[in-house]
Formats: structure tokens, sequence, C-alpha cells
């Protein structure tokens, strides 16, 4: 579980913690763990640990035009999601391999920045750029080209997508607030089956039903409050279409 453990979710309930031989079990608490993540990550757009880290495939950009001269344009990618797991360049690079791929229009074809093979020299960090064909700035998911010729504009690529990027994206370490949202979201779901009896009712208590949605309402508000809601990237969702990709965890 990358954003709580069963063991957080049975303090909050201020229950022994769950084992094999409890109702609910802590495999099957840790399946509500599973399915609590996968909610803040589909209501926040962003996956919050290393090892939720999702995957986005052939990303269609546009390239921002920063500096031009007669012959040359530096430009500059806004991806849709960061932070973005490192960039690294290899033959024949993969998802798989986390380092993806960044295909740029060349005129005749999309040529993969990222492929050791096609002779472009990555920068190391927004601060390595001397002699280099591109970096990125992995916290802001920006890449930045040096040198991208104006031919490559005037020889419109197809359907005017100067590119394709695939990549991983995730917050590196879970932030205090996610890990209390998906406490309270895994609680919901317990709490809201009466037939655990987690729950003891008296005349001065909430019945089940009722704390559980006081947690449910609890999640939401601290997402709402610390702004983990519809997450934009207004630079890449103004082009018309572009900045999407096929997204999977």
């Amino acid at each position: 579980m990358a954003y709580c453990t069963h063991g957080d979710v049975s303090a909050f309930l201020q229950l022994a913690d769950f084992s094999g031989s409890t109702t609910p079990t802590a495999t099957q608490v840790e399946t509500f763990i599973g399915l609590a993540e996968s909610r803040v990550e589909q209501l926040t757009d962003h996956a919050w640990a290393t090892a939720n880290a999702i995957s986005v495939t052939d990303e269609r950009v546009r390239i921002q035009r920063v500096r031009s001269n007669v012959i040359n344009t530096r430009g500059r990618i806004q991806l849709r999601h960061y932070p973005v797991l490192a960039f690294s360049q290899h033959a024949s690079p993969s998802l798989s391999q986390t380092n993806g791929t960044v295909k740029i229009w060349n005129g005749s074809k999309y040529q993969d920045f990222l492929d050791s093979d096609e002779s472009k020299v990555m920068g190391g960090a927004v601060t390595d750029v001397v002699s280099k064909d591109f970096w990125a700035d992995i916290e802001r998911g920006l890449i930045y080209l040096n040198n991208y010729s104006t031919f490559n504009m005037v020889n419109s690529s197809p359907a005017g997508i100067d590119g394709y990027v695939s990549y991983k994206y995730a917050t590196a370490t879970c932030p205090d607030d996610i890990r209390l949202a998906t406490i309270y979201f895994t609680a919901a779901t317990i709490a809201m089956n009466d037939d655990l009896n987690l729950m003891q009712e008296g005349d001065d208590s909430m019945d089940n039903s009722t704390k559980s949605q006081k947690f449910e309402d609890m999640a939401m508000k601290i997402l709402k409050d610390n702004r983990r809601m519809d997450r934009d990237m207004t630079m890449a969702r103004a082009i018309g279409g572009f900045g999407t990709g096929m997204v999977t965890p």
C-alpha cells in the first residue's frame, strides 16, 4: 500500500490491528485501501507515490516557440502531468524502462530524442544546457528543445501534431493530506457495513451509515481544502485537443 497501511486504518478506528483472523481481515482491508487509492488518483488526476506511478502513452504535444532566428528555434513542450519520472536515453527506449519516449517531427518522421541511436544529446538537468539538444524540468513537466529547425514547422507534421511523448508521472513521497484522505475513504468503506459490528451503536453515538458518510465527507473536504482536486495544466490543455494521451496505472 503506497498511501497508508491497514495499521493506519485500525489506529484511526481505534481497533486492534487487522490480521488474518479479524473481520475484515488485513488482506481485505488492503483491498479497500487499494480502492481508496484509486479513487484519490481519479479525483486528483495524479499519482501520489512512485510505487503508484501512472503511465501516459503518446501524449500529443505542440512545441511552444521560445526564441527564433532565421534558421533555428528554441522550443518548449508542456506535458499535462508532472512531476515526471526521470527521462533517460537508451537504445529502443520504452515505458517499461521508465525512460519513456520523446518523438519530435523532423520534417520526414517522428524522431525519438531518447533513442541513443538518434545522436541527440540530452542535458542531465535544467542547468546542463551547453551543447545539448534538449533537457527536461521533470518537476514542472517541461521539455526544452534547442536548435529545432524552422523547416520542420514549414513542412507540416501529420495532422499538425509536433510530437508524441510517453512518460510516467508521480509525486515521489505521499503527502500527509493524501495519506489522511485515503484513511478516511478506507474507514468509510469499512464502517458502512453494519454486519462487521465495528461501530458499536448507542444512544449517544451515530449509526454506522452516518459515520461512514461523515468519513466520506471529511476525505473530500481534505482534498478540496488542499486544492488537490482537478489539477490543471492550462498551457497543455489550451491547444485544442492536445496535451492528451492514453493514461494507464
